[in-house]
């Protein structure tokens, strides 16, 4: 599969979730209203969050992959959003692109070496809001033993109670941009951009 047919089945994947999304808003009651979301803990719901990544393919086109093995907590205070905390744990192993043979390379000790470090973790410090429904979140990011600050530019989505689990829900949006450089991640530079750009799916359940 090319890289321009990959790009072309994400925006389709994300164009089909947007509509997925209007079509709850239509269905199924639910909270927009940031300020009314229930507080407590949550834990992310696997099975509906994501992790997608795009880096510059030899100046061609943009490359998109992910990671499919994503976990999480978030301790969220609606009366004082400032106060909220969250921490993701993402299994480097999990990385998916169209390319099995590129996958194994990823994981393997030039690139992320998933055998000696499982886990990209992100950890919050600092969370400013900067609308109605968005804040960023100062942070932590932490791949192959090496930690840098990173900033998560976060959107919430909706709230409620899931008819299918019956049970409290918060999703959000989040992006941000790296440097693989600055994590180690020097393979295949020069041909593959140093710029990665996050795009964070997560769907919250409480517990």
């Amino acid at each position: 599969m090319t890289s321009r047919s990959n790009a072309s089945l994400v925006a389709a994947a994300l164009l089909s979730c947007a509509s997925c999304a209007s079509a709850a808003r239509v269905l199924y009651p639910v909270n927009a209203d940031a300020l009314k979301v229930r507080p407590g803990d949550y834990e992310i719901d696997p099975a509906h969050s994501t992790v997608i990544f795009a880096v510059n393919h030899f100046g061609f086109s943009t490359y998109y992959g992910r990671f499919t093995e994503i976990s999480g907590r978030l301790a969220l205070d609606a009366d004082n959003p400032e106060r909220s905390e969250t921490a993701v744990r993402v299994a480097a192993a999990s990385i998916d692109t169209p390319s099995d043979a590129l996958d194994e390379k990823l994981r393997g000790g030039e690139m992320f070496d998933a055998a000696s470090w499982p886990d990209i973790l992100f950890e919050s410090r600092r969370v400013t809001l900067t609308g109605a429904r968005a804040a960023d979140l100062d942070g932590v990011l932490t791949i192959k033993g090496v930690s840098r600050p990173i900033t998560l530019h976060a959107a919430f989505i909706g709230s409620g109670v899931s008819p299918l689990t019956n049970d409290r829900r918060a999703g959000f949006s989040a992006t941000a941009t790296l440097s693989r450089r600055a994590f180690g991640l020097t393979q295949w530079d020069g041909f593959v951009g140093d710029e990665v750009e996050l795009i964070i799916a997560a769907e919250f359940a409480a517990h």
